[in-house]
C-alpha cells in the first residue's frame, strides 16, 4: 500500500508546501517564526530571503494560510530542513522522511508489544490501516515524525528509564505539543525519587524553554499561527460547536460579552485532558502494557475533545490500537476519512450541511460504540480475589 502511494499526487492536502519552505528558511539560516509566506513573497529580491522565495516558486505560492507564521515547533523545523537539504523544495525529501518515521514507528510498536508480551499481529492496527497509509505516505503530514519520538520516549519509560524517557517526550514536544499530556505517565515512576523528579523536570523546563526560545524572539500576536490555532482552529469536530453555544447561552444569561466562548471552551477541554493524563498517573504503573493503555487513552481523550480534529490527528491514537483495540477506537480510523466531504460541500456553497450533518457520521457511531463498550466494563463483575472461576 506504501509503495503504491510513494510516488501520488497528494489528495486533498497542501500542508506539505508549508512544511518544504520552512525546511528552506530554516536550513538557510533565518528564524521560521519571523515572518508570513506572504510577506516573503514581496520580500525584496536582493534581500536572502527574496532570493529564498524566488527558488520556492510554486511552492511558496501555495503555502496556505500564508498571512500566519508557522505554528510547526523547532525539533519539526529540523526535519523540514533535513528534507530541504536532500533535495530543495522537493516532495519526495521530505516523503523519504514521512516513510522513514514510519518504518520506525512500526518497528517502536513492535518492541513495546514484546515488552507486552502481546503477539505482534497486533500491529496489523496500525501497519495494516488505510487512513494511516493515506495521511502518512499520501499526504505527508508532520505526524510521522512527532509519533516514532512519542513511542520510543514511552518504550524507555517501559524499561525503568524515566529521565531518558523524559529527553525524549521533551525532543517529541519539539516537534509537536501535545505530548506534553503524556508526561504525567512518563514521570511517575520518579515520585519515590524526588532528587531524580527534580532532575527530569528540569530537563522538560529547559528543552521547553529552548523550543520557546525562537518562538518568542519572534514576537507574539495575531499573524503567529500559535495564536491563530489557539484562539481559532476548529474543525470537523461534532462536541466542540455544541459546546460553544452552551457557553454562549450561559455567558448571555450572565451579561456577560466580553469573554470569548470559543477560548473559554478550549481552556475548560484543556483543563479535562490534563486532569484525565493526572488521574491515571496516580496508581503505580504495572508493565509496559498497562503504561501504553493509560497513554492510549490520555491521547484518545485529547482527540476525542479536540476542537480541531483532521484525519492525521488520527496518527497520534493509532499506534495504540495494539494495547487499546476498542472497537469505537478502531471505527474512528475509518469514519474520520469522511472529512474529506467537507471540500465538496465548500466547492458548492453548502458547509453547513457538513458541520451539521456529516460531522455526526464521523463522531455518532464512534460515540456509540465507546458508550456501549463503556457500559460493558461498568456492568463486568468483578473476579473472585482467589482468582478462580466465575
Amino acid at each position: 500500500m506504501r509503495l503504491v502511494l510513494v510516488t501520488s499526487e497528494p489528495v486533498l492536502e497542501a500542508d506539505y508546501h508549508r512544511y518544504l519552505w520552512d525546511g528552506a528558511v530554516t536550513a538557510s539560516g533565518m528564524n521560521p517564526y519571523a515572518v508570513p509566506p506572504l510577506a516573503a513573497r514581496q520580500a525584496a529580491a536582493a534581500t536572502k530571503l527574496g532570493q529564498l522565495a524566488k527558488e520556492a516558486g510554486p511552492v511558496l505560492e501555495r503555502v496556505n494560510h500564508p498571512t500566519l507564521r508557522t505554528v510547526y515547533p523547532p525539533v519539526a523545523q529540523a526535519f523540514f530542513a533535513v528534507a530541504y537539504w536532500m533535495a530543495p523544495f522537493r516532495l519526495e525529501a521530505w516523503r523519504a522522511i514521512c516513510l522513514a518515521g514510519d518504518v520506525a514507528t512500526l518497528a517502536l510498536i513492535l518492541a513495546l508489544l514484546r515488552e507486552a508480551r502481546r503477539s505482534a499481529l497486533w500491529a496489523t492496527l496500525y501497519w495494516w490501516n488505510p487512513v494511516v497509509v493515506k495521511e502518512v505516505v499520501n499526504s505527508a503530514h508532520m505526524e510521522a515524525i512527532v509519533v516514532p519520538l512519542v513511542l520510543a520516549a514511552l518504550l524507555l519509560a517501559a524499561r525503568r528509564r524515566p529521565l531518558a524517557a523524559t529527553g525524549l517526550l521533551g525532543l517529541a514536544m519539539g516537534a509537536k505539543l501535545w505530548p506534553i499530556m503524556l508526561a504525567p505517565l512518563v514521570l511517575r515512576p520518579l515520585l519515590a525519587q524526588p532528587a531524580r523528579l527534580v532532575a527530569a523536570l528540569t530537563l522538560t523546563a529547559v528543552l521547553t524553554a529552548a523550543w520557546a526560545a525562537p518562538v518568542l524572539h519572534a514576537g507574539i500576536d495575531t499573524s503567529s499561527g500559535f495564536v491563530a490555532y489557539a484562539q481559532k482552529w476548529q474543525t470537523a469536530s461534532a462536541l466542540f460547536p455544541i459546546l460553544q453555544r452552551l457557553l454562549d447561552g450561559l455567558l448571555g444569561l450572565l451579561g456577560v460579552t466580553s469573554l470569548p466562548s470559543g477560548l473559554i471552551a478550549r481552556g475548560l477541554l484543556a483543563a479535562v485532558v490534563a486532569s484525565v493524563a493526572a488521574a491515571l498517573a496516580r496508581r503505580p504503573i504495572e508493565d509496559a502494557g498497562d503504561l501504553m493503555r493509560r497513554a492510549g487513552l490520555v491521547v484518545a481523550t485529547l482527540l476525542l475533545l479536540s476542537p480541531a480534529q483532521f484525519p492525521w490527528y488520527t496518527l497520534w491514537l493509532a499506534p495504540f490500537l495494539a494495547f487499546l483495540p476498542l472497537s469505537g477506537f478502531v471505527l474512528l480510523t475509518m469514519t474520520i476519512q469522511l472529512y474529506y466531504l467537507a471540500f465538496h460541500f465548500l466547492a458548492i456553497d453548502a458547509y453547513e450541511h457538513f458541520r451539521t450533518w456529516v460531522v455526526w457520521g464521523i463522531w455518532g457511531p464512534v460515540w456509540l460504540l465507546l458508550a456501549i463498550e463503556a457500559r460493558r466494563v461498568w456492568r463486568a463483575p468483578l473476579a473472585p480475589a482467589g482468582g478462580g472461576a466465575g
